[in-house]
């Protein structure tokens, strides 16, 4: 299973999920590997805070060192992809590739403007280019605590057929909340689930755990 995060503006999160949800895999006893496109390599950094630093965290700096990696994936391996706040044919190559894009996108209107308006685009070429459909998971994320009311992200990407929202089996969104944690534990590499100490840490990895376990079953469900 090959997962690319990508967005065409940077912070919105996606080097924080992919550095996550592969420590997510890795507990689950999965084959991943994290590739970091950004331009900071920022899962490469933290990674390098950690007195142990993992071996499965890497950089591809050319196209066909990542079409190669994607081709010749194991069957049993997840690859996940960071891809920088860019556009670029690297990122491009990725979203191609990718079995499942997955696109964090914040509660506020400015982002899904973004979103729709530049994003689409990017996607709409590629679609253009290879004749294949492309599509992208929105995965709602640093979200307050206790919003509940998502009507107007709903109304904003449904008109849109290169879009769907990240849900779970009761067609509930799936999100990323906004918690300290996630900065918090990346001060010595770590990641949420290794946080125990720190307040939060126990809804936080749930939350990447639940959305770890739904990629699974969406690439389940695609293989079919």
């Amino acid at each position: 299973m090959v997962i690319d995060i990508s967005h065409q503006k940077g912070g919105t999160g996606k080097s924080t999920i992919a550095y996550n949800l592969a420590e997510a895999y890795r507990r689950q006893n999965k084959k991943v590997t994290l590739y970091d496109l950004d331009l900071q390599h920022t899962c490469i950094g933290i990674n390098g805070l950690r007195e142990d630093p993992h071996d499965d965290i890497l950089t591809i700096d050319n196209e066909s060192d990542l079409i190669n990696i994607i081709n010749n994936a194991a069957e049993d391996e997840i690859i996940i992809i960071d891809s920088g706040g860019f556009d670029s044919s690297l990122t491009r190559l990725a979203i191609m590739g990718a079995d499942i894009n997955l696109t964090p996108v914040a509660d506020k209107v400015t982002e899904l403007l973004a979103v729709i308006q530049k994003y689409s685009v990017i996607l709409e070429e590629i679609e253009r280019d290879t004749g294949e459909h492309i599509e992208s998971y929105i995965l709602l994320n640093k979200i307050h605590i206790f919003a509940e009311k998502f009507e107007h992200i709903e109304e904003m990407i449904k008109e849109n057929p290169r879009f769907k929202i990240l849900r779970d089996k009761n067609k509930k969104p799936l999100m990323i909340r906004d918690r300290p944690v996630y900065n918090k534990s990346f001060i010595d590499g770590r990641s949420v689930h290794e946080a125990s100490d720190l307040k939060g840490s126990e809804y936080a990895a749930d939350e990447i755990n639940a959305l770890s376990k739904r990629l699974l079953e969406i690439y389940s469900e695609r293989k079919k």
